[in-house]
């Protein structure tokens, strides 16, 4: 397997996609309207999403939820999905499953998932698409979600997958502006519409230079962000077109959208990436609570927990906005548990754990460190790992706190510290945004959330 130290081998930025070490740059195609702006619902014998096309055995009312991902309604007989799954030079590719449990290594999606673990994390009863068709369809009842994937030619690339999409069977028709149901295994209720948003909870500040628009940045949201496995090696799942592979991608991209979201613009300028983000917050909060956690190790785990609370406090739905409580990441040194947000599980106060001993006796700490706020490479799973020395671990500077600004300053602009529920979080970061660096991208990722820390850090 690939260490978790191997640094990202792509970056996403706004507007760009940038391949490290080649020079080249793309712009990524714009977005389609959200959603069907009417609301109407059709009859069809197929759909389609991100060219991943689901054939019916008949016709069948079909619609888009208000994200612009796919419905139909159920119970319905599939009998073609393309690009088509099949086996490859002894690799099953573009697999598709039924409601990923997200507490499981285990999927169906390509067997060469996963690098050298892929032989035990493949299980073919999870793909559910090979070799259907019309003499052998697949039954996809109501209230489940189907997700589908396309592969990537080489098996030895990371990520692995190219592309995602997920189709979901209703009973009954949403209302058009219904937010689709969790991908995930669980509650499959509509519980949600866009109606509901709250746009009185965000900042209208001013945004400072560079700061990108709010459709370039809703691209980055525009797919399924498929974030489903408990561990880092999640990265080999996040399809290439969909997303960022690499957590401290994510959570920059996350702190785009967070601080964007905290300016002047008009609500209806703010629609399109708002409804994505909280989307991406609904489906992030049903994996949480199916299962998954996100380690923080090194570079990767950061990033999920704040689309969920902003999701919560938009929405006003207490259960996401308790996570913070139901979910408490960084117990003390020495006690068993595990983190399940890498901003959590990497930042600690040093404390003295017995008699003359700091930490636990873990990176060097003594009386002069006590109370410090600090990080660690994986403090909460792996304390021995821990480093008093600024400059002793380079994932300090490089892949967590420098990506971790955009949320940490919407947090406190939206109110959700309390709900966050770990100071020595955002005490960390005051202290790290204080400090010198030889590079600005040490201090901050993207430099335009550096300005905005900058300019209204003080007001809240």
């Amino acid at each position: 397997m690939v260490s978790p130290l191997v640094a990202t081998t792509f970056v996403v930025s706004f507007g760009l996609i940038a391949t490290c070490g080649t020079g080249q740059t793309e712009t990524p195609p714009a977005a389609p309207p959200l959603g069907d702006p009417a609301g109407r619902a059709q009859t069809a014998d197929r759909i389609e999403r991100h060219g991943i096309t689901w054939q019916f055995a008949d016709k069948h009312v079909v619609g888009k939820f208000v994200n612009g991902d796919p419905w139909v309604l159920g119970p319905v007989r599939i009998v073609g999905i393309t690009p088509a799954c099949v086996e490859r030079d002894g690799r099953v590719v573009n697999g598709s499953m039924i409601d990923p449990d997200p507490s499981t290594m285990q999927q169906g999606y390509d067997s060469a998932l996963f690098g050298t673990d892929k032989d035990d994390r493949y299980d073919p009863g999870r793909n559910v698409a090979l070799g259907i068709g019309g003499q052998q369809p697949l039954a996809l009842g109501t209230g489940k979600s189907l997700v589908s994937v396309v592969s990537r030619p080489d098996a030895k690339t990371i990520p692995t997958l190219a592309t995602a999409a997920v189709l979901t069977c209703v009973a009954t028709v949403p209302a058009p502006d219904a937010f689709r149901p969790p991908y995930v295994a669980g509650d499959k209720a509509m519980a949600f519409r866009a109606v509901d948003m709250d746009y009185s909870v965000l900042q209208r500040v001013k945004p400072v230079l560079d700061t990108p628009p709010a459709d370039v940045v809703a691209r980055g949201f525009e797919r399924l962000w498929l974030d489903h496995f408990p561990q880092w090696p999640v990265r080999y799942s996040h399809p290439l077109d969909n997303m960022p592979d690499y957590a401290r991608d994510m959570a920059a991209l996350v702190g785009s959208a967070a601080l964007v979201l905290q300016t002047d613009l008009g609500n209806d300028q703010k629609r399109e990436l708002m409804v994505r983000f909280v989307q991406m917050g609904i489906d992030l909060h049903a994996a949480l609570r199916g299962g998954c956690r996100w380690q923080g190790i090194g570079g990767h785990g950061s990033g999920r927990k704040f689309p969920i609370l902003f999701a919560g406090k938009v929405l006003g739905d207490e259960r996401m906005l308790a996570i913070g409580r139901d979910f408490v990441s960084a117990p003390r040194v020495g006690d068993k548990g595990g983190a399940f947000f890498a901003e959590d599980g990497q930042t600690f106060y040093v404390e003295e754990t017995s008699a003359g001993v700091w930490n636990g006796g873990h990176g060097n700490y003594t009386r002069e460190h006590d109370g410090l706020p600090e990080w660690g490479f994986s403090h909460c799973d792996h304390p021995e790992s821990d480093n008093a020395k600024w400059d002793g671990d380079p994932y300090r500077r490089c892949c967590t706190a420098n990506a971790w600004i955009g949320a940490a300053l919407a947090a406190r602009m939206m109110g959700l510290k309390e709900a966050w529920n770990h100071p020595a979080h955002f005490d960390y970061m005051d202290r790290f945004m204080q400090a010198e660096y030889s590079e600005a991208w040490h201090r901050s990722w993207f430099p335009w959330h550096a300005a905005m820390w900058d300019s209204y850090r003080a007001n809240f």
